[in-house]
């Protein structure tokens, strides 16, 4: 077995435990520095919460990583019965990526009743825009599914009924291999405390329960989903308490029929080798660079080892060995795990944050909450390490009536067989500086900027890729091939041109006026509204019928959904 060496960096205490007494609610920000560590923001304008539950994704497509927080007070600043789901915009360089929250988001304000995973974020309707799925209480057991109103900053929650769960956790991700968003979860239910649910979307806005009668899921745990196999499908591993509080551990692997509805092979963890555990969380990556997935699992086993970090490597048998030097400091179920390539060098790395328990060598636990990263350090255990894949070779792009129609050939990797490579990309408006990234990325070095919601990516059955785009004008198209560490190529680009309505008036119901103090667009309803330099830099973004100020006077883009106009603005002269 090939071993991951891991070396340990900590942080300072971050967050707060997840216990039935809270001290303090807390919100710490923390930004790696130019000495290799972090500097830690404890008052970065976030609301401090406990039971804290944050993604990171661009809701507005500027480019910039903005902060949704699902959270409660602690009974110390704020009252346990406060509930929030909040969402905030990264003001990015000019504003040293201070964060502002954003009001009337139309997320209900509540949480879920466990802190495992309840959020997941992705683009389930192909217009271009992120938006989010969550478990949440609220009058009973719910997932919401909320439609991103074009990047206001508006969510729009769906009148969609799914067999709701709470207790567990939320994934979007592609089943079938169409190129379209599915939803998966599992956790506790009206009808079953082990529901295990697998929505496959219809392509109209809408969703179909299609679960097959052998998937059986957990509560208090964590289900994910990931190429377990390196097939090119998304396999589900779910962990948590199962049926007499039993500790599970339960590998599902997805096969796709000649009509394209998926069907899995239940694996027991007699047969995977992983030990099931309860108020877990799962990471699925290649974390040894041998081209097979890897995991690691926190929680607390029935066999009586308590809760660690166990990390396992995937055999060429397809089964798990646990490495029992457990190099990961072990936290308790008031902790979590994530992971993702904080320096860049194409390793996943981890981060372990939460309320650490007894160490082998007797050390008592304590109070504390250490948030630590452990790097991935592969060549100190005389490994060469993970490469980085190598991009498409062709990509192309064509308008099809009102979508962009994209294409690519498959991408390689020293490491990862074709199969199992995955695919991201980005469409951006070069003549509005407007970009959606499928999965947040550098687009001049393809580094991923996230460590979550991986899933989201495309399957290496997927080679086109249909999309709305942002109006008129020129666009660059980019498509990254991503291996089983996640680590990216760079992007694939080509160009192409959408011609309606640039340079023209907004359309019939769209009426741009000038203000002393800026311009506002006039229209039926709120839209996003973006205002472009020239050259293509974003200077002002707001919504239709509020006054937008505006920085000097000069020739403007002006964009909102699909229509585009340029506008002279002078402050002297208002209309």
């Amino acid at each position: 077995m090939k071993r991951l060496i891991i070396a340990g960096l900590t942080a300072l205490a971050a967050g707060t435990p997840a216990a039935a007494h809270v001290w303090d609610e807390l919100a710490i920000l923390a930004r790696p520095n130019s000495e290799g560590t972090f500097t830690l923001e404890q008052y970065s304008f976030i609301q401090p919460s406990t039971y804290t539950n944050a993604v990171f994704f661009d809701f507005d497509n500027d480019g910039n990583l903005d902060l949704l927080l699902m959270g409660q007070g602690g009974d110390w600043n704020f009252s346990g019965d406060l509930k929030y789901v909040l969402l905030y915009r990264n003001l990015g360089p000019d504003d040293d990526f201070r964060f502002e929250r954003v009001t009337d988001t139309g997320f209900l304000q509540f949480r879920d009743e466990g802190f495992y995973n309840p959020v997941s974020t992705g683009d389930y309707n192909h217009d271009g825009y992120t938006d989010v799925v969550m478990m949440s209480h609220h009058d009973g057991r719910h997932i919401d599914l909320y439609l991103n109103d074009q990047g206001t900053g508006r969510f729009v929650r769906q009148d969609i009924t799914f067999e709701a769960a709470t207790n567990g956790s939320v994934m979007f991700g592609d089943l079938n291999n169409d190129g379209w968003l599915d939803i998966e979860f599992s956790g506790y239910s009206d009808r079953t405390p082990t529901a295990l649910k697998t929505y496959i979307n219809r392509k109209d806005g809408t969703f179909a329960d299609l679960t097959p009668g052998n998937l059986s899921g957990a509560y208090q745990g964590q289900s994910a989903l990931a190429d377990l196999n390196g097939d090119g499908t998304l396999d589900i591993i779910s962990t948590g308490n199962g049926d007499n509080w039993a500790c599970l551990a339960s590998v599902f692997l997805n096969t796709i029929g000649a009509d394209g509805t998926p069907s899995y092979r239940y694996v027991a963890e007699t047969e995977s080798g992983i030990l099931g555990v309860s108020r877990a969380n799962p990471l699925a990556a290649d974390f040894n660079a041998d081209g097979r997935t890897d995991l690691v699992v926190n929680g607390e086993p029935s066999d009586g080892s308590g809760f660690r970090n166990r990390i396992y490597y995937q055999r060429e048998d397809g089964t798990f060995a646990m490495d029992t030097s457990y190099p990961v400091v072990p936290v308790n179920q008031d902790g979590g795990i994530n992971m993702g390539d904080w320096n860049g060098d194409g390793n996943m790395d981890l981060i372990v944050g939460g309320y650490v328990g007894t160490l082998d060598d007797g050390t008592p636990s304590t109070y504390s909450s250490p948030l630590r990263v452990y790097e991935n350090k592969p060549e100190q255990a005389g490994l060469k390490g993970n490469t980085f894949p190598e991009a498409p070779a062709e990509v192309s792009a064509e308008t099809d009536g009102d979508e962009l129609v994209i294409t690519w050939s498959d991408g390689t990797d020293a490491e990862s067989p074709t199969a199992a490579l995955r695919y991201n990309l980005f469409l951006r408006n070069e003549t509005t500086g407007e970009t959606y990234t499928m999965i947040p990325a550098d687009l001049q070095t393809g580094r991923l900027k996230v460590g979550t919601d991986l899933q989201t990516s495309l399957s290496s059955a997927v080679k086109t890729y249909r999309i709305k785009p942002f109006g008129a004008g020129d666009y660059t198209v980019g498509v990254q091939t991503l291996d089983q560490s996640y680590a990216g190529s760079p992007f694939k680009t080509c160009q192409t041109t959408v011609a309606t309505g640039i340079g023209a008036p907004l359309a019939e119901g769209f009426k741009t006026i000038r203000h002393t103090a800026g311009i506002e667009v006039k229209a039926q309803g709120h839209a996003a509204v973006r205002v472009f330099s020239p050259d293509g830099r974003t200077v002002a973004q707001g919504t239709t019928n509020e006054t937008i100020l505006l920085p000097r006077r000069g020739i403007y883009i002006v964009s909102s959904g699909p229509f585009t106009t340029k506008v002279l603005y002078s402050p002297a002269q208002p209309e």
